[in-house]
């Protein structure tokens, strides 16, 4: 079984919603993340999902320049040849969701085997859990971490459909 569409926008919201104005690499993303850094030393992600994508499928997680740069030059290079919804949806089917939990099986598990009928409550708690994957113990701190995720995802999303449908009405 394959990730629903319907996921897509949500993974967007949450972790690129700069998708649609890059080719795999997000510039705005990387001069914020090296500025907090330097202002206040402060670590940000600037990784787009075609870079996660990357991450995940090379199963390179060092803390490297050089890493980065091998990164960013293949999420180009995919970004070329597959569109950004398949890249997402491929994401999808391989990231890790937490303690036994990873990919298109490991989200049917957490969705009983009903991928087609998902609401957008299990879709955000979903990907949510790819920022927070799920802990084998100290499940409490967990669930509170993946609830204030959810509420930012879905703020998120709702922003963007809001742009979306203004733009739409301005036509």
């Amino acid at each position: 079984m394959e990730i629903p569409d319907s996921f897509t926008p949500y993974l967007i919201a949450a972790e690129d919603h700069r998708s649609p104005l890059h080719y795999g690499v997000d510039h705005i993303g990387i001069f914020r993340a090296l500025f907090c850094r330097i202002l206040n030393g402060e670590i940000q992600g600037a990784s787009t999902i075609e870079q996660q994508f990357v991450r995940v499928v090379t199963g390179d997680y060092s803390h490297s320049i050089l890493r980065k740069l091998k990164e960013q030059m293949l999420a180009i290079l995919i970004t070329k040849k597959r569109s950004k919804e398949d890249i997402a949806k491929a994401y999808l089917a391989i990231a890790y969701y937490g303690h036994n939990c990873a990919g298109t099986k490991g989200v049917e598990s957490i969705l009983d085997n009903n991928l087609q009928q998902v609401s957008e409550k299990h879709i955000i708690l979903i990907v949510a859990r790819l920022k927070y994957p799920k802990p084998s113990t100290n499940v409490v701190r967990w669930e509170g971490k993946i609830h204030h995720r959810a509420l930012y995802i879905k703020a998120r999303h709702q922003r963007a459909t809001n742009k979306s449908r203004h733009r739409c009405l301005k036509r």
